[in-house]
Formats: structure tokens, sequence, C-alpha cells
């Protein structure tokens, strides 16, 4: 597991050539879901290590005593894993939705053309200008910030106990 965590020691910068060359193989050039595929990518290795660090402290009487009560996989996942998961399914949401929120490199590589770009790309294209309109480069930049954090706001309770499900040294 923790070769997932290795991905990160390779910049996002040297993956960005193969990437490209990859969805323009694909014909996923100019299209979200390019970008969509660029950031589970990204946003994989560690949502999953850190799912699977939070799962590996779930007991296994759990399992063992619902199966007993004769509990079906699909009730023994619904009823006793997916509200145990809940705080690391929240924080892994929320890590995944800001760093896909947040990314500029691969948006503005996969997404070149004017009505597809993101507001990160958006608001980088405003400073291309030789007089940039700094007025509504502030307000935009203020509204692109609200919605990261109200979502941080909103499940910040969830954040630390999700991140540090899988904390408990056994």
């Amino acid at each position: 597991m923790n070769l997932a965590l290795f991905t990160y020691f390779i910049p996002a910068a040297f993956l960005a050539v193969p990437m490209y060359k990859t969805m323009g193989n694909y014909g996923l050039l100019n299209s979200q879901w390019a970008l969509i595929l660029a950031m589970v990518t990204i946003a994989s290795p560690y949502c999953i290590w850190v799912l699977k660090q939070a799962s590996d402290k779930l007991p296994c009487e759990l399992d063992e005593a619902a199966r007993m009560d004769g509990a079906s996989p699909l009730q023994l996942f619904r009823l006793v894993y997916l509200p145990l998961m809940m705080p690391s399914l929240v924080a892994v949401g929320t890590y995944a939705l800001l760093l896909a929120w947040n990314e500029y490199l691969y948006a503005f590589l996969l997404l070149s053309n004017d009505r597809s770009v993101t507001l990160a790309v958006a608001l980088g294209n405003f400073l291309a200008a030789d007089d940039s309109p700094w007025e509504l480069l502030m307000a935009t930049g203020l509204i692109y910030a609200l919605p990261p954090a109200a979502i941080y706001y909103a499940f910040k309770r969830y954040m630390v106990g999700g991140l540090t499900a899988g904390a408990v040294k056994s």
C-alpha cells in the first residue's frame, strides 16, 4: 500500500506530457472526460491509501455478528460498513474535490477550447492581457474561493476523524 503513496514523489509536471499524449490517442482532448480521468488518476493513490488504512481498523467481529443475524452482503455493506467508513469517505471526497477544484496544469493542457476552460484557467487568462482588469480578477478570485471554503467548513467535523481513522497503532 505504501507504494501507492510513492507516486506522489513524481511531480505532476512530469506526468503532464504522457497524460496529454494518452488523452490525444483516445480522442479525449478538449473534453471534460479528459480532465475527469486525469483528476481520478491523480487523487486515487492517496484516497485508496486512506480508505485502506481506515478499513483495516474495522473489527472482523462486526462482519461475523451481522452474518449471524442473517444480513446479506448488501445489507452488511449498507448498514455496517458504510456508516463506519463515512468519516473517511467524506474526508477523501473533500480532498479529491479540493484537489480537482484547484487544478490548473491539467485543465490548461487538456482543455484548450475557450468554451470549456475551468475557472482556474479563466482566472489565469485574466493575467495574460497587457492591462489586467484587477477589480474583476479580485472579485472572481473571491467568488472562486467561496465553494471550497464552504465545503471545508461544512465537513470539517468529518475531516479530522476521517483522516485519522486508520492512525491507531495495532
